[in-house]
């Protein structure tokens, strides 16, 4: 991914993006079956601190009931707070705690730019087509474009400790959606 603005070190961007999905998943509560545009509305909330789901749904353009959805489960994780507002019907949100340092973590591999990562996020998104893509869909791609591993115990061994059924779901998904390809004669394993 030419995009990522990564230093000259002798880690791969592959790796790098790794990483970055690393901080994301702790980020948004250590849950990998989280949707990219989760991580996209958090760094929005961490750039724009205070912010009111109007001004989320004006900066992404996003459905309002699935921002809705979202916005609840990130509280709902501890991954942000909600205050009242100024004029006691809107609710201003803020990015607390373990979400705050793991974004924070997140930023450094784009200088610590919101837009960047935002940026990134969404081409990601825009990548995986009408899928709804998850930090661990995401993973994944990063763990192939890494190693490429000529079986899936190598790609389970860089994922987040699931359930072996769980991230065979989602290979066979990417698979599937033709992101994948199935190399040789490898199934399951």
């Amino acid at each position: 991914m030419k995009t990522l603005p990564f230093d000259g070190n002798v880690e791969s961007k592959a790796m790098k993006v790794g990483h970055v999905i690393d901080h994301l998943v702790d980020a948004l509560g250590g849950e990998p079956a989280c949707t990219l545009r989760r991580a996209v509305i958090l760094a929005d909330i961490d750039e724009n601190p205070g912010t009111t789901q109007a001004g989320i749904i004006q900066r992404l353009k996003a459905d309002k009931s699935a921002l809705n959805r979202d916005i609840e489960w990130l509280y709902d994780y501890g991954c942000i707070l909600r205050q009242p507002g100024r004029d006691g019907r809107e609710v201003s949100l803020t990015i607390c705690g373990y979400s705050k340092k793991n974004m924070d973590l997140a930023l450094t591999y784009f200088n610590n730019s919101h837009k960047s990562l935002k940026n990134f996020l969404i081409r990601y998104i825009n990548f995986f087509g009408q899928h709804k893509p998850t930090l661990r869909d995401a993973k994944i791609i990063a763990a192939v474009g890494d190693k490429d591993p000529s079986n899936r115990q190598q790609v389970f061994q860089t994922l987040y400790n699931g359930p072996q059924t769980t991230d065979n779901r989602a290979i066979n998904n990417l698979i599937e959606l033709g992101i994948l390809e199935r190399k040789g004669t490898e199934r399951n394993g």
